[in-house]
C-alpha cells in the first residue's frame, strides 16, 4: 500500500514539474516580477526627502537621539521626533536659546490629544499658546478627504494658537501645524510628519509643503533627529505576497506524512515465517572472532576444550588429559595431527591461526 502511495506522489512531483518547465519555456503573458524596496529604503522612510534635498546643496546629518549640547552646535534647521529625546529643562533651555539665535525648529509630536502636563515640552508648547485639540460639537468622525491636501498626520491637531504667525488647516478645518517666530528664529509643530515619508512625497501638496519647511536654511545644513524603521528580516521578506497560505499547507503536509510513515499499519493477522539463519557452530565462530578483537580469544578456545574432553570422558568412560584430546580426535576426524595438536596445545597467535584452531575444535566437538 505505502508503494503505491510513494509510486503515486513520484508521479504528481513528475507531473507538476513538467507543467512548471511548460509554462515558463511556452508562456506567452508578460511576466511581472516583484522587486522589492532596497534595504535602504526599507529603513530609512525618508529616504526620498534626503535624496531630493541633497540634491539641492543641501548637508544633511542624522541622528537617532537627541541630548543636551547637541543644538548648540547645530545651524539652519533642526527636525525633531518628540519621542527621541528625553525632555528636561535643560534641553528645553538651550533648544529656546538656539532659536531665538536664528534656528529654525520642525518638531513632529508623536503623542496624542491627551498631553502630559508635568512633560518639560508639553510646558513650552502651552508658553508659546499652543493647546491639544478637541473635536467640535458635532463633527465627532465626520471626516472627509481631500487629494488636494497635504498628508498631514492625524494623531494630534491644536485649538488654541495665539501669536502663531502660520496656521495651516487640514480638509476637515483641523489645525494640522502651526508656526511661531521667536527672536530671530521660528519654530513649526505638527503631528507625525507624513507628508515627508517617500511614499507620499511625490504627492505635489506634500512636497511644496515639504519644501517650505526645509528650503532657506542657514548654510543649507539641516539635522534631522529621527527614528529609523527595523529592516525587514528574512521570516518577513518569505512571509510577503501570499507565501502564508502555502507555508501553511506544506506544514500540514508534513505532518500528515509524519504520522503516515509513523503509525504501523493495521490489517490481517497473518503468520510471518521465520527464514532460515547461520548453524549453531557458525555462530560460534562469529562469537569466537567477536572476542578475539577484545582480547579474550583463548578464553573461547579452552571452552571448546573442556566440552571435548568432557564429550570424549563420557564416550570412553574413562578420565582423558589434554594431551590425548589429539590422539583420540585423529581417530575421529580427517585432519593432521600435526594440526590438531596445534589447535589443542597452542594459543593462536593471529586470527588466521584463531579461526583455523576454532574451526578443527568445532569439527571434533561434531564428530563425537
Amino acid at each position: 500500500m505505502r508503494n503505491k502511495i510513494a509510486g503515486f506522489a513520484i508521479c504528481i512531483a513528475i507531473l507538476g514539474t513538467a507543467v512548471l518547465v511548460f509554462f515558463n519555456i511556452f508562456e506567452i503573458v508578460e511576466d511581472e516580477k516583484y522587486i522589492p524596496p532596497s534595504r535602504e529604503a526599507s529603513v530609512n522612510q525618508y529616504l526620498a526627502l534626503d535624496r531630493w534635498l541633497v540634491s539641492r546643496g543641501y548637508k544633511i546629518r542624522v541622528q537617532n537621539y537627541g541630548n543636551s549640547g547637541l543644538f548648540s552646535d547645530a545651524e539652519g534647521i533642526i527636525f525633531i521626533q518628540s519621542d527621541l529625546i528625553k525632555w528636561d529643562s535643560e534641553i528645553i533651555h538651550e533648544l529656546d536659546l538656539w532659536i531665538n539665535n536664528g534656528g529654525h525648529l520642525i518638531l513632529s509630536l508623536d503623542f496624542y490629544r491627551d498631553w502630559d502636563d508635568e512633560n518639560a515640552l508639553v510646558i513650552y508648547l502651552y508658553s508659546l499658546g499652543l493647546t491639544p485639540g478637541s473635536d467640535p460639537e458635532g463633527r465627532r468622525f465626520n471626516y472627509s478627504f481631500d487629494i488636494n491636501a497635504p498628508s498631514y498626520g492625524r494623531n494630534v491637531y491644536f485649538d488654541d494658537t495665539a501669536g502663531a504667525s502660520l496656521v495651516l488647516r487640514d480638509e476637515n478645518d483641523f489645525i494640522r501645524l502651526v508656526e511661531f517666530e521667536k527672536g530671530r528664529g521660528k519654530i513649526s509643530v505638527t503631528g507625525r510628519t507624513r507628508f515627508m515619508t517617500s511614499s507620499n512625497l511625490n504627492h505635489e501638496p506634500n512636497s511644496r509643503l515639504s519644501w517650505y519647511l526645509f528650503s532657506g536654511a542657514k548654510n543649507n545644513s539641516i539635522l534631522f533627529i529621527r527614528g529609523e524603521a527595523a529592516a525587514a528580516g528574512f521570516m518577513r521578506r518569505f512571509f510577503r505576497r501570499g507565501n502564508f497560505p502555502a507555508i501553511i499547507a506544506s506544514a500540514l503536509a508534513l505532518i500528515a506524512v509524519g504520522f503516515w510513515s509513523a503509525i504501523p499499519v493495521f490489517g490481517v493477522v497473518r503468520n510471518i515465517e521465520s527464514g532460515s539463519g547461520k548453524n549453531l557452530a557458525e555462530r560460534f565462530l562469529a562469537e569466537g572472532n567477536f572476542l578475539w578483537r577484545f582480547g579474550s580469544a583463548d578464553t573461547y578456545r579452552l571452552t571448546y576444550l573442556r566440552e571435548i574432553k568432557r564429550k570424549l570422558a563420557a564416550k570412553k568412560h574413562s578420565g582423558i588429559r589434554t594431551d590425548d584430546i589429539a590422539d583420540a580426535a585423529s581417530e575421529i576426524i580427517d585432519e593432521r595431527h600435526d594440526r590438531i595438536s596445534k589447535a589443542v596445545e597452542k594459543t593462536p597467535r593471529n586470527k588466521k591461526e584463531f579461526t583455523e584452531s576454532i574451526t578443527i575444535l568445532k569439527t571434533i566437538l561434531e564428530r563425537i
